[in-house]
């Protein structure tokens, strides 16, 4: 079957096969600037329908392991890079963690399974990518807002470090939501940092929801 996307390109998904579903999935590409004339172009937003093995699909896989083992492989080195990204996410959090008291209990497959759809994709973006969208947001918030360099670079810091040091503090919470959704409306790149935007404003709403939570367990 044929699908259309938002630029018009044709995507040309197989016949149907009950071990493979396929998944909606946007490619986002960065502004390239031309040295020459200082004209910036970006490449349009590519939708593809990307190929997944379904529950059926996974099932095949395992129990063919023995005549199919780097299916099998793969799908173990999938699952390893879904863990290390979420301990990496922990320990990005919490500069105190070390080897001796990593909270392991975090990082169980069913640990991950439960979170939020939200933040478990967000413990996958890139280093690159958050580099990037806090060079974008230091370039473009000063405009936007009327802050200073100094300002922004100390929010992109906070952002980075996922308001490890404000995880309590609601007022720097709520205004730094506030600051990411004009950076998400004024930014000319925004939508190639929306992962990153999103997560940290779910990261920030779920932060609020805690603190008042436990506030009304000590009531």
């Amino acid at each position: 079957m044929t699908e259309v996307n938002a630029n018009t390109q044709q995507i040309n998904v197989p016949a149907h096969n009950p071990l493979v579903d396929y998944e909606n999935t946007q490619f986002h590409f960065r502004a390239v600037k031309d040295e020459a004339t200082g004209a910036s172009s970006k490449r349009p937003t590519v939708e593809l329908k990307l190929p997944k093995p379904s529950l059926e699909g996974i099932i095949d896989i395992l129990q063919n392991s023995d005549t199919r083992p780097k299916e099998f492989e793969l799908l173990q080195e999938a699952i390893a890079e879904k863990v290390q990204a979420h301990a990496r996410a922990l320990l990005n959090d919490d500069d105190s963690l070390t080897g001796d008291n990593f909270p392991y209990d975090k990082i169980t497959w069913q640990a991950i399974a439960n979170m939020p759809a939200k933040e478990r994709r967000g413990g996958g973006i890139a280093k690159e990518t958050w580099e990037d969208f806090a060079k974008d947001y230091v370039t473009a918030m000063p405009a936007l807002t009327g802050k200073t360099g100094e300002q922004v670079t100390n929010a992109t810091k906070i952002y980075l470090n996922k308001f490890a040091q404000f995880k309590t503090n609601k007022p720097v919470l709520n205004e730094l939501k506030r600051q990411l959704g004009i950076y998400l409306t004024g930014s000319p790149r925004a939508e190639e940092f929306a992962e990153c935007v999103e997560f940290l404003q779910n990261k920030a709403d779920a932060l609020l929801t805690i603190d008042e939570a436990q506030a009304l367990a000590n009531l």
